[in-house]
């Protein structure tokens, strides 16, 4: 083995152990036309770690490639990989892309001991956790989680699948990827160039005699329909779709052709859902609020509406201090420390089954069927000290 490729992978080891070292979820490599750009995203955020000469990038890409059991002389077209590292329970899900300079590497960061967070500590309170459970509970029905990419609704999933994990019943799964193992739960990884899609994936399921469905995500209208069917048919479905809120999920299932009354018979839960960075607990301090960040505060509606709900008039605001990190070691002088969901629940009632039959879903008016919105609980999260206005801001936009 010649020196340079000993360096290569010293240098491959080390990037992998400063990801885990700072919890990034993703490592970004990225060619650029004099450099080699390497990016963690730490809390949500992409942050810049490393500039490398260009000269090394090959090299990381050869011996990245390896590890991931993927063609090394393949160039031109994306290749998917998984690298499971010495470290127990940690994996590294590859996705290469040839671009203008080079290969790029995405590198999804998967902890297997982070699999079964509770529901505590995902960030819902006890009345949404009520909720959950209570349509978990039910023998047959669709949940639904929603939400942008990178908003956590996989990890959401897992929890909800974990509830059935050990329990006399049969559990199935279809993803794409599988990013976690589930213990009890029979997982399949949906592979295209088998003709294993989620829809032909789901018909086959449904002749295993399955109680509990999970499928990944729903992206068109015949795994919609399956889903729909399945869920109608004595079967719980838990799966994603990628909407804004909890409302646009169901004007999402009738755009997809889906009939009203369907959609009222067998949805039981929507669980919207956004990450926001929590307070680093390490530097912490109670601050009032900027005279920038008051204005922005003052001009949203939706968030004085909340504060005057818990109390909390307007003349107020520039007196109230709220907690907020400095910065420090412990976050990278970020003031943040870990990331927690805000949630929006929407559960079926009556007076939804009647907005439905009217055709009105896509102006749901979520006050009046029993549910607070995202910026509801994102608000409260800040009046408790675990996030602030400013992250709130930048993780829950409205058009």
């Amino acid at each position: 083995m010649s020196e340079n490729t000993e360096n290569v992978i010293k240098l491959v080891d080390d990037l992998f152990q400063e990801a885990l070292v700072q919890k990034a979820s993703d490592i970004h490599i990225e060619p650029m036309r004099r450099e080699c750009l390497v990016r963690f995203r730490v809390d949500g955020l992409l942050l810049s770690q490393a500039n490398l000469p260009l000269s090394l990038h090959q090299g990381i890409v050869a011996r990245i490639k390896i590890m991931a059991n993927v063609r090394t002389d393949e160039q031109r077209r994306p290749q998917d990989g998984r690298i499971d590292l010495s470290m127990s329970g940690v994996s590294l899900r590859v996705s290469t892309m040839p671009t203008l300079y080079g290969e790029k590497l995405a590198l999804r960061v998967i902890n297997e001991s982070q699999v079964n967070f509770s529901l505590s500590e995902l960030g819902l309170s006890v009345t949404h956790q009520n909720i959950i459970m209570r349509n978990l509970e039910k023998s047959y029905g669709l949940i639904a989680v929603c939400g942008p990419t990178g908003s956590g609704k996989t990890t959401t999933l897992y929890s909800l699948l974990s509830h059935y994990s050990g329990k006399s019943l049969n559990v199935s799964t279809l993803e794409d990827p599988i990013e976690r193992a589930v213990h009890g739960v029979n997982q399949t990884q949906i592979n295209p160039n088998a003709e294993l899609g989620f829809a032909s994936g789901l018909r086959a399921l449904l002749r295993q005699d399955p109680d509990v469905l999970m499928v990944g995500e729903i992206r068109d209208l015949e795994t919609m329909r399956m889903a729909t069917n399945a869920a109608l048919t004595g079967h719980v479905v838990l799966t994603t779709l990628h909407t804004n809120d909890a409302s646009s999920a169901f004007t999402r299932f009738i755009e997809m052709k889906v009939e009203e009354f369907v959609v009222s018979s067998v949805v039981n839960l929507i669980i919207a859902q956004r990450l926001v960075r929590r307070v680093c607990m390490a530097c912490k301090v109670e601050a009032k609020l900027d005279e920038s960040m008051l204005a922005k505060v003052s001009a949203r509606a939706d968030i004085l509406n909340v504060l005057e709900q818990a109390g909390v008039k307007v003349e107020e605001l520039k007196y109230r201090t709220f907690l907020r990190g400095q910065g420090c070691g412990d976050c990278r002088m970020t003031g943040y420390s870990g990331r927690v969901g805000v949630y929006e629940l929407l559960e079926m009632n009556q007076e939804l089954q009647s907005l439905l039959y009217n055709q009105r879903s896509a102006s749901l008016n979520l006050g009046k069927v029993g549910t607070n919105s995202l910026i509801h609980d994102a608000v409260t999260k800040v009046l408790d000290g675990t996030t602030t206005f400013s992250e709130i801001m930048r993780a829950i936009t409205y058009k």
